[in-house]
């Protein structure tokens, strides 16, 4: 697995010369000083940050190799790479290679998001741009290169520069919370809402009040924050029985993860877990994680009131905004997920996609035809448009 050739490239418009490298992990033992020293040249989520990176390597031990970029011999990328083989009875096989995910269903339900090469900006199209070129070249035995979930622009710097035929498996829509711009133009978060929703969540919370009122409680410490992962495990089961990939917290993998990265980013503050109770009953949990001014709201686990005037999820979610834009925070993310609520609290900043970009291969077009003609014959579509 090992390609230890650099492929040294001239950048024309800029006088730098890159090179790009691919080692296996066992090899790169400076990968955290590298990885840290580079996040702190780049703008990169919470997802590309070491605290989740390591946590991922740490949980899984996945078979990686790592993808470096330097400019004038200055690492300016680096991502990790992972292969997997297709062996699904409705496809043909397919060797595939992945990006800070394994292709194992199990690892990867942690649900990464805004994924893509760790990079410094200021080199962030041409990383883009090498690094995949090197993987075509220099990279063997491969069919398509499976990334998500990465943004629209992600996804086209990969489609423009990679030539390679595109597949989108999931779209979806992500919303957030602009904090900086609301402390700016009103005095209030609940202000900024449409009439209905702000009717919704003043309603809710008046309910609330008759039976105690809604309070918000933090975790103080990475004990009492893995008690409450472990506590919002029932609310998010019940939730999401019944639905097609169900709740990570049924997953061990899923929740090894969690427990690892709790631990891990604890002390550097960009782990919060929210208790939500109406006097002594507990109504539900909110999981976040802060990075660099910028809140990520990652999962909920609510109550299931018998009164549909209660909204826990809204009225929790109202509290902990208003809170994160009393403290200072200039965004919370909602992230993917087309769900109302997100589209209610927050405005669409993006879009998000999982995407195989796959090489020019008779079995790709034969699947695609025949994918083709299936949706047709599903939808009864007309044949002659």
């Amino acid at each position: 697995m090992l390609v230890d050739e650099k492929n040294a490239v001239e950048n024309m418009n800029s006088n730098s010369s890159y090179s790009v490298s691919l080692l296996p992990l066992c090899d790169c033992p400076e990968l955290n000083v590298l990885w840290q020293d580079l996040e702190a040249r780049s703008c990169c989520p919470f997802f590309l940050s070491w605290t989740w990176i390591s946590s991922w390597l740490e949980a899984y031990e996945p078979e990686c190799d790592v993808l470096r970029v330097e400019c004038n011999e200055e690492v300016v990328a680096l991502g990790l790479l992972t292969r997997s083989a297709s062996i699904a009875f409705n496809r043909f096989p397919s060797s595939k290679i992945h990006l800070h995910q394994t292709g194992n269903k199990s690892f990867d339900q942690i649900w990464l998001e805004y994924n893509g090469l760790l990079c410094d900006e200021h080199h962030h199209s041409e990383c883009v741009k090498y690094g995949v070129n090197f993987l075509q070249k220099e990279y063997p035995s491969w069919d398509e290169f499976v990334i998500g979930a990465i943004t629209k622009k992600e996804a086209s710097l990969i489609e423009q520069y990679s030539g390679l035929g595109r597949y989108d498996l999931w779209q979806s829509s992500a919303y957030g919370v602009d904090l900086m711009s609301m402390r700016q133009t009103h005095s209030d978060y609940l202000s900024s809402l449409s009439r209905n929703t702000r009717y919704q969540i003043r309603k809710s919370i008046k309910l609330y009040d008759k039976m105690g009122g809604l309070h918000l409680e933090y975790a103080k410490n990475s004990d009492q924050a893995l008690t409450y992962l472990s506590d919002v495990a029932p609310f998010h089961l019940k939730r999401w029985r019944g639905i097609s990939d169900g709740s990570g917290f049924s997953n061990p993998d899923f929740v090894r993860f969690h427990e690892i990265l709790i631990k891990n980013g604890w002390n550097s503050g960009q782990i919060d877990i929210i208790k939500v109770s109406c006097g002594e009953r507990v109504v539900g949990y909110f999981y976040n994680f802060k990075y660099r001014n910028k809140v990520y709201f990652y999962l909920s686990g609510l109550c299931q009131e018998a009164d549909s005037s209660l909204k826990p999820g809204l009225s929790g979610h109202a509290l902990s905004i208003q809170k994160y834009m009393d403290e200072g925070y200039q965004y919370y993310d909602f992230m993917g997920g087309d769900e109302r609520y997100k589209a209610s609290l927050g405005k669409k900043n993006n879009d998000l996609f999982q995407v195989a970009f796959q090489k020019p291969l008779l079995k790709f077009k034969t699947e695609h035809f025949l994918r083709y003609i299936k949706n047709r014959v599903l939808e009864g579509g007309n044949w002659f448009k």
